[in-house]
């Protein structure tokens, strides 16, 4: 019998895109029926290329750009137990579904990230991602990416992101954490799964000067701080602890940088620690 998988794919590129990605989806290794959600979040409709038109396909438009609202868009058209997230310019090995859904079985878990290794350097995405699965728990989700996340569904009940969260929203990153420190309020269980990589492109390969790298790190880091003071709740000396803790780690960065003479990383890790303490002051 074959195993539902739904893959939501939010993207706001051209769709031609996502030509090599759909074709790595349904030539998977495993007994898989696969079904692709697409969200393209757009203004207009553009041109519909003819790989697209597939009856395992689900297309659907959103004119508002926020990556949440299009993740629960996806959530909301999908009817499996097993759903995937990607991004749309990531890559895939042919085994990946095998090896996640192999995962769950084993562990029973409720989600899984995987590790992200950049295309051209071949590094992890995050200094956080290593070479061993690991259960999380509030202390360690930093290895924890959306670009490659599942949920099993046990019992079809469905958990939806805070749309406060993420590109385009108030606060610019933090809504996977958020999606994580919800479900461990639920006693649910996540996995770090690192053998089950994918590979997605340079770290500042979509980045074209000082100034967005600077509004994009800046953005993300106003999430980061923002999710922070949202849970407090769950401890406040804990949460206080990983504040301080993730603002150290960004000022150590910066004099290591310069230390390097790594401008991009020096205004990355700025750009980061401001963000940080704009969104934990000024989250209510």
């Amino acid at each position: 019998m074959k195993k539902n998988i739904d893959v939501i794919i939010c993207t706001n590129k051209n769709l031609t895109v996502l030509k090599k990605l759909i074709r790595q989806i349904f030539t998977q290794k495993g007994n898989f029926l696969i079904k692709i959600i697409i969200i393209h979040q757009t203004q207009s409709a553009s041109l519909f290329p003819n790989f697209l038109n597939n009856k395992n396909i689900v297309y659907r438009i959103l004119k508002k750009k926020n990556l949440s609202v299009a993740k629960n868009t996806g959530l909301e058209l999908s009817n499996s137990n097993h759903i995937c997230f990607l991004d749309d310019d990531v890559s895939i090995k042919n085994n990946y579904f095998f090896d996640c859904i192999t995962f769950f079985k084993k562990t029973k878990c409720d989600l899984i990230f995987n590790k992200i290794i950049q295309k051209k350097s071949l590094k992890p995405l995050s200094k956080n991602m290593g070479n061993r699965d690991k259960k999380i728990n509030f202390l360690n989700s930093s290895c924890c990416l959306s670009s490659s996340m599942w949920i099993f569904l046990k019992n079809k009940k469905k958990f939806f992101f805070d749309e406060r969260f993420g590109l385009g929203a108030k606060y610019g990153s933090g809504e996977e954490t958020d999606y994580i420190f919800n479900n461990l309020k639920k006693n649910n269980t996540i996995y770090y799964l690192s053998k089950a990589s994918i590979l997605h492109p340079e770290e500042f390969s979509d980045q074209k000067n000082s100034s967005q790298i600077y509004e994009k790190f800046y953005s993300y880091g106003t999430g980061q701080g923002a999710l922070l003071k949202k849970n407090i709740d769950i401890s406040t000396k804990k949460i206080i602890y990983l504040f301080i803790i993730s603002l150290f780690k960004s000022f150590i960065a910066i004099l290591i940088y310069i230390i390097f003479f790594n401008k991009n990383n020096i205004i990355k890790y700025y750009s980061l620690l401001k963000g940080k303490i704009f969104g934990f002051v000024n989250y209510n």
